[in-house]
């Protein structure tokens, strides 16, 4: 049997499992919910989601442990000696064995794997950790759906903290009156009683149904309310400076929303009411209190008579809840974005080259630029891995640990482009049933990589160079103002400068992405790559096939040196998977899966391209390089000799690209 641990290794099932299963809890409920869902979903043996216990942190307490589906007594240890200190310091930490050798102090234990959880602030407040007395495997995958949900702990934890603050406070003074933080005012109700019960003899009903056939008997009641003493915290809570000012103020011009229901509650014989609402005080400030009246008891049954009144401003609370509210559905978005990030390969690890004009041209650059915060512009054309570049940059820049987001400004239809990039609230057009957070709000403090810039519409151009200058803008169908700290990588194959000159792309915002160019080299003009971008290929798809090359042929890869690669890195990938798909051996083979442009026609192409492409631009090349093959199969564009074989496109695809270049077949 093996020796590893029985570590279920589906990412998608782990973040589904972990996301279902916490989506509808908060508090202590959450601790719980997520460490035995990362059991269920991964197999461990225990888990523990813990807090800090003392100011030095160097001791935790658990907020849950669990061993399997049982759910364990929580303690509190010293960090010393344990991998947990690593932690602790704001560091990931994974052994997958033996463990105990290296802390002795944790007996027993033969594989770790934890992650610090942070304060908004990003202060270490804890951490997640997942062990087992077996060896266990954690891929990166996992790690990072264990981050995201690290994550969302932090958010509890401060919660958690507030309302334990509010509790502790409420708790410490409830027996306390005039000094009490939370205002409080002693109510007599007596002459609200016997005005009501006169109500409900005069009209033969409850209470509820004389308020609801004759409205003003509500204020009728309540103006009938005495204020029999009032603290200084109340007084402050209304911007009065006496409890005669406050009984005045209150008695003259202000009667609760909620008093129907409060006096009905009363009548019911409940002993409790409790509410938030607005109120304007003396000053005029607009406040958020939370209001609670309590019963207070005189031996008779059914007596509502005197009431104890408290009131606690939470208008910085609740500003603080919105913000925490926002973070969670930043977070959820964020999950729902990675989640789809999880399942693409983003090959980090394919720039694959050996050219020194590829080392200098781009890989010199991205070291130049990459810790800087300076808005990149990728030229090149497709094929040339430009997304590759943007994904470089921002891997080894100071906004690695945030996500980078990328928008395709080609594929969107351009109505959708700015509720994309935006967002857009509840309603603001047909179809937006819910509010939707934009990819600004998503890379905020990270990356943004907006591919094939130059298809942007031009309406949208001035509201994209707004944010790249102010770091501002307001979601679709919104006049609230939203700050985001975004870098920008933009891509694109088009001749930009050309386009503004053609008043096809702004010139202002042409020179604000147009900070620090990168041009990324086609393939014909680096081909010593072709030989270790053959050799990745033949491994990548020899693993996806089942395949194990050994070689590859020298007229083989004589005729990929000599072919011109009107398709880039790309059209190498392709073709190489499909010579892997019809092999039969272990040497790759010529066959009719190789490019069929023969090599005289690609030195005469190359040579017109290179003494040229000073003078023209990348779409005058691709123009021209068109024309000279629908030339060569007399305009014919489909089948085996057809000008869209030889150009490795799909016939609708030649005949959109004819179309947006102007040809047109001559009369």
């Amino acid at each position: 049997m093996s020796q590893t641990g029985s570590v279920k290794n589906d990412p998608n099932y782990m973040l589904r499992i972990i996301s279902e299963g916490t989506a509808s809890v908060v508090g202590g409920d959450f601790f719980k919910s997520l460490a035995y869902h990362i059991i269920a979903s991964t197999g461990i043996r225990y888990a523990i989601v813990t807090e800090c216990a003392d100011v030095a942190k160097t001791r935790v307490r658990t907020l849950v442990y669990i061993e399997r589906d049982s759910f364990l007594d929580n303690f509190e240890y010293d960090l010393t000696g344990t991998p947990c200190e690593i932690v602790m310091k704001g560091e990931n930490y994974y052994c997958s064995a033996d463990l105990d050798l290296l802390f002795p102090k944790e007996e027993g234990v033969k594989s770790y794997f934890a992650v610090p959880i942070y304060l908004s602030n990003g202060e270490v407040i804890g951490h997640v950790a997942i062990f087992d007395t077996k060896p266990m495997t954690v891929s990166e995958q996992q790690m990072n759906i264990l981050k995201i949900f690290a994550s969302r702990a932090g958010a509890e934890i401060e919660r958690k903290r507030k309302d334990e603050e509010i509790n502790a406070s409420m708790h410490r003074y409830k027996s306390i009156f005039d000094f009490s933080p939370v205002g409080l005012c002693e109510e007599d109700f007596s002459e609200v009683k016997a005005y009501t019960d006169n109500l409900k003899r005069k009209f033969g009903k409850d209470l509820k149904s004389v308020f609801d056939d004759y409205p003003e008997e509500v204020f009728n009641s309540w103006k009938r309310v005495k204020r029999l003493r009032v603290n200084i915290a109340q007084q402050k809570v209304f911007d009065v400076n006496s409890p005669e000012e406050y009984i005045k103020y209150i008695q003259e011009t202000y009667m609760p929303a909620p008093a129907k229901a409060l006096l009905t509650t009363f009548e019911k014989g409940v002993m409790e009411f409790e509410v938030e609402t607005e109120i304007v005080s003396k000053t005029g400030k607009r406040k958020m209190i939370r209001v609670k009246r309590v019963i207070i008891p005189t031996g008779v049954e059914g007596d509502w008579s005197k009431s104890l009144l408290s009131c606690v401003d939470i208008t910085s609370l609740k500003a603080a809840l919105l913000e925490v509210q926002s973070l969670k559905e930043r977070l959820e978005a964020e999950n729902i974005y990675l989640q789809h990030e999880i399942k693409l390969d983003h090959n980090f690890e394919d720039i694959v080259n050996t050219s020194d004009l590829f080392r200098r041209k781009v890989l010199e650059k991205i070291e130049q630029v990459a810790d800087t915060d300076a808005t990149v512009l990728i030229l090149g054309e497709s094929g040339t891995g430009k997304e590759l570049i943007a994904r470089a940059i921002h891997s080894v820049s100071k906004r690695m640990k945030r996500p980078l987001v990328k928008v395709n400004c080609a594929a969107l239809p351009a109505s959708l482009i700015e509720s994309e990039l935006f967002g857009h609230e509840k309603g603001a057009f047909t179809g937006a049933l819910v509010q939707k957070i934009g990819r600004f709000e998503l890379a905020d403090g990270g990356t943004l990589f907006l591919d094939e810039i130059g298809e942007m519409p031009l309406d949208l151009q001035s509201k994209l160079l707004r944010v790249l200058q102010e770091g501002e803008f307001e979601r679709v169908g919104s006049s609230k103002t939203l700050k985001v700290d975004v870098r920008v990588i933009a891509a694109t194959n088009r001749d930009l400068q050309h386009s503004v000159n053609t008043k096809e792309f702004r010139a202002d915002l042409f020179y604000r992405l147009n900070v620090f160019p990168i041009y990324s080299p086609p393939l014909r003009e680096r081909k010593e790559d072709i030989p270790v971008l053959v050799n990745h290929f033949c491994q990548k798809y020899g693993m996806k096939f089942g395949k194990k090359l050994t070689s590859v042929s020298k007229p083989v890869l004589d005729a990929l040196m000599a072919y011109n690669w009107p398709g880039n890195v790309r059209e190498l990938e392709n073709i190489i998977e499909r010579g892997l798909i019809v092999s039969r051996t272990d040497v790759l083979e010529e066959g009719d899966w190789l490019p069929h442009l023969a090599p005289v026609e690609i030195e005469v192409k190359q040579n017109a391209v290179l003494t040229n492409a000073s003078n023209k631009s990348l779409e005058n090349i691709e123009r021209e390089h068109i024309l000279d093959v629908l030339n060569k199969t007399h305009w014919k564009i489909r089948g085996t000799d057809g000008a869209a074989k030889i150009l490795e496109l799909n016939p609708t695809t030649l005949e959109a690209r004819m179309k947006k270049l102007g040809i047109v077949r001559p009369n």
